[in-house]
């Protein structure tokens, strides 16, 4: 296994072209843990520390986050706090002090597992990625197809994520693990709402850890606006979601104790949102 520190987005690129199996190294919270375990075991490692560090960009009402930005920049980002309080709670959630420290937004995204926190709020925030080195923006919702797949040509990388603000919006999240934020969701649930004279003005949802990606159903976040805000509606609405997700078994939890805690999570959000 070959390291490299390149100083320039070309010269990242011209690696990752070359060799078939590449790892981005920002945090690496991830990254070594898996190499530790056996799970990777990459032909080369690219340190994207080599270059220049941008600050988080605020413009009109959205935020840019660029490459090396850690989760710890994020929480001492007092625009970013004001803006995006979910985000921040969530960012709160993951890890300890020490992870958040050295842990990437972009890192979470690229790892493209369906536990991710911080991907999950970037299909609630309309996360788009930007891609060097063709400067295009993909909706990161579009960009994951499954755990660790992402629809990037071998030259390309994430090098910044952009977020919409959502003023006006209350919101809920919640993960359930088995012990604390050190460890991987079994189900994750965040929600967003905009409430009118008790009448539901709008409504986006996304669960974690129920499937190969971050799972939305916008059909169903439709047909809630203009229904009234109540527990019989998100009575109805739980059996909906739980009839269209369909998860698996893993080590971590059965397919059909994850079936129950997402038409759980959905009526606990009516009562804490």
């Amino acid at each position: 296994m070959k390291y490299f520190k390149p100083k320039s987005i070309e010269e990242i690129s011209n690696l990752k072209s070359k060799f078939e199996s590449v790892k981005l190294l920002s945090g690496g919270t991830d990254l070594m843990v898996k190499m530790r375990a056996g799970v990777l075991n990459p032909q080369i490692i690219i340190d994207t520390k080599g270059l220049e560090k941008e600050k988080i960009e605020f413009v009109k009402e959205k935020v840019k986050i660029p490459i090396n930005t850690t989760y710890d920049d994020l929480l001492n980002n007092k625009e970013f706090q004001e803006k995006y309080q979910m985000i921040v709670d969530i960012i709160k959630q993951i890890g300890s002090p020490q992870i958040r420290n050295r842990a990437t937004p972009i890192g979470n995204v690229a790892n493209a597992s369906p536990a991710g926190d911080f991907l999950l709020a970037t299909y609630l925030f309309r996360g788009y990625a930007e891609i060097k080195p063709s400067n295009k923006k993909i909706k990161i919702s579009h960009l994951i197809h499954g755990p660790g797949k992402l629809s990037l040509k071998p030259e390309e990388f994430i090098y910044a994520i952009e977020l919409r603000e959502r003023k006006g919006y209350r919101y809920y999240y919640e993960k359930v693990g088995k012990r604390n934020a050190m460890n991987i969701s079994i189900i994750s649930i965040g929600m967003l709402l905009k409430v009118k004279d008790n009448i539901i003005e709008d409504i986006k949802v996304a669960y974690g850890s129920v499937g190969p990606t971050v799972m939305r159903f916008k059909d169903l976040e439709k047909e809630m606006i203009g229904k009234e805000f109540s527990e019989k509606v998100f009575e109805e609405f739980s059996d909906k979601y739980m009839e269209r997700i369909n998860p698996i078994t893993d080590v971590r939890a059965s397919a059909e104790y994850r079936k129950k805690m997402v038409k759980n999570l959905f009526i606990k959000a009516f009562y804490n949102i």
